[in-house]
C-alpha cells in the first residue's frame, strides 16, 4: 500500500508535427540511399544491384516527405534505375534486368499513393486531437493563474494515450468565500470516466459561489454525483450501479483576507503543505466516504484548517502521483522534489512533479494525474501578468 494512501483505501495534449517525432537522419535518407545505390552498383556492374536501395529510398520518402517531394524522389529513383540499367545490368543479364527495373518502378511509384494515405490519416488524427483538446477545455476549463495575491498552477495528464481527459479532475473558482479548489478522481480511468468528471466539475463551478461552508458544498456535490449515477443507471438499464460509481475528492478554501486554508476530504489522498524546509502531509482525521456514497455516511461532514500565510504552498494531487511505481514496485514520494522547487512558485512545482513521475515510472502512467499547487504571495502580480494556470 502507498505510504500516502488514505485510511479508506480509496483513491496537456498538444498535437505535434511529424518532423518532431522522427529522427533527423530520416529527412536525408531517401537522397542518401540514391547516392549509395549509384556508388555501389556502377563500379561493380553485374556483381551487385542497387535497386534495393532505390526502393527503400522511395518507401522512406513516403513516410517522411510531403506529396510533391515524394513524387520528385520517385522521378529521381526512376532516372537512377535507368542509369544502373544501361551501365551494367543490361549487359550482365538483359532479360532479368528489364524485369527488375520494371518492378523497381512499380514499387518506387507506389510510394505516391502510400504518401497520400499517410497524409490523409495524419489529417484525421490531428482533427481528432483538436476535438479531444476542445473536449478537455470544455470539461476541465483553464484555471486563472492569479486571483488577487493567490497564485495557482495546475497540471493534468490522462493515463490513456488515446484520450486528453480521463478520470482525474480539477477546478478552481473565486467566490465570496475566497478561492475554492477542487481535485478528484473518478473510480476507474479513461473515456468512461469523462461523464462523471463533467457532472462534478459543472456542479462545482456553480455551487462554489452559493454554498457558505465546505461541508455544505461537499454534500451538494455528493448529491450531484448521486443524481448522475442514477441517471446513468436509468439510461443504461442497469440497477446495480449504486455503490459502483463514486468520486474521491478534496475541496480547499483560501479566504482572500485570511491566514489559513480549510480542507474537506471525501475519501481522497492527502494534501501537502510546504513552508520553510518543512513538508507536511495533510491527511484529514476523518476523510469520509467518496462523493456518490454520502447516503452510507451517517457521521458529521467536517472540514479542517491549517495555517497558510504568505509564502506557504499547498499541493493537491491524485493517486496518479502518490501511487506511481518504478520497475521495482516502489511508490513515488514528492517530499524531496517539493523541498527543492516550491520556492519557485506553483508552475515550477507542478512541472517538476510531473517530470519526476515520468522519470520514476519510465514514462508509463498507469493512472490519470492531476496536480493543483497554490500559494499566497506577498503582493498581487503587476497588471498584464499571465492569467492562465493551465
Amino acid at each position: 500500500m502507498s505510504p500516502y494512501r488514505t485510511t479508506t483505501g480509496l483513491t496537456s495534449h498538444t498535437p505535434r508535427n511529424e518532423s518532431d517525432l522522427l529522427p533527423r537522419w530520416t529527412r536525408f535518407a531517401p537522397v542518401a540511399l540514391v547516392v549509395l545505390a549509384l556508388a555501389v552498383d556502377v563500379p561493380t556492374p553485374g556483381a551487385f544491384s542497387g535497386d534495393v536501395f532505390l526502393i527503400l529510398s522511395s518507401m522512406i520518402a513516403a513516410c517522411v516527405y510531403a506529396l510533391r517531394a515524394v513524387v520528385w524522389v520517385a522521378v529521381l529513383n526512376s532516372a537512377a534505375g535507368l542509369v544502373l540499367l544501361f551501365t551494367g545490368h543490361l549487359s550482365a543479364d538483359g532479360r532479368h534486368a528489364v524485369v527488375d527495373y520494371a518492378a523497381m518502378l512499380v514499387l518506387a511509384w507506389a510510394s505516391v499513393p502510400l504518401c497520400r494515405l499517410r497524409l490523409s490519416l495524419r489529417d484525421r488524427l490531428q482533427g481528432a486531437e483538436r476535438v479531444a483538446e476542445s473536449a478537455q477545455r470544455a470539461v476541465l476549463p483553464p484555471v486563472r493563474a492569479w486571483w488577487g495575491n493567490t497564485w495557482i498552477a495546475v497540471r493534468y495528464e490522462a493515463a490513456s494515450a488515446a484520450a486528453s481527459v480521463g478520470g482525474a479532475l480539477y477546478a478552481a473558482e473565486h467566490t465570496p468565500y475566497g478561492v475554492r479548489l477542487l481535485i478528484g478522481d473518478v473510480r476507474g480511468k479513461g473515456l468512461d470516466s469523462v461523464p462523471g468528471v463533467a457532472a462534478l466539475v459543472g456542479s462545482f463551478h456553480e455551487a462554489a459561489h452559493h454554498t457558505p461552508s465546505l461541508p455544505e458544498l461537499a454534500r451538494h456535490l455528493d448529491e450531484a454525483v448521486t443524481r448522475h449515477t442514477r441517471e446513468t443507471a436509468a439510461v443504461s438499464g442497469r440497477s446495480d450501479m449504486s455503490g459502483e460509481h463514486f468520486i474521491t475528492a478534496a475541496i480547499a478554501q483560501i479566504p482572500d483576507d485570511g491566514t489559513e486554508v480549510r480542507l474537506i476530504s471525501r475519501g481522497h489522498c492527502p494534501a501537502f503543505l510546504v513552508s520553510g524546509d518543512a513538508v507536511r502531509v495533510w491527511e484529514p482525521e476523518r476523510p469520509g466516504l467518496p462523493l456518490g456514497l454520502g447516503e452510507l455516511d451517517s457521521g458529521p461532514w467536517a472540514d479542517e484548517s491549517r495555517p497558510f500565510g504568505p509564502g506557504s504552498l499547498l499541493l493537491l494531487c491524485t493517486d496518479g502521483l502518490l501511487e506511481a511505481r518504478d520497475a521495482d514496485g516502489r511508490f513515488y514520494t514528492p517530499d524531496q522534489d517539493l523541498r527543492q522547487v516550491w520556492r519557485q512558485g506553483p508552475p515550477a512545482v507542478v512541472e517538476r512533479l510531473a517530470q519526476a513521475v515520468h522519470t520514476h515510472t519510465d514514462g508509463v502512467l498507469t493512472d490519470d494525474l492531476a496536480l493543483v499547487a497554490v500559494t499566497r504571495a506577498e503582493h498581487a502580480p503587476p497588471r498584464g501578468a499571465g492569467t492562465r494556470a493551465s
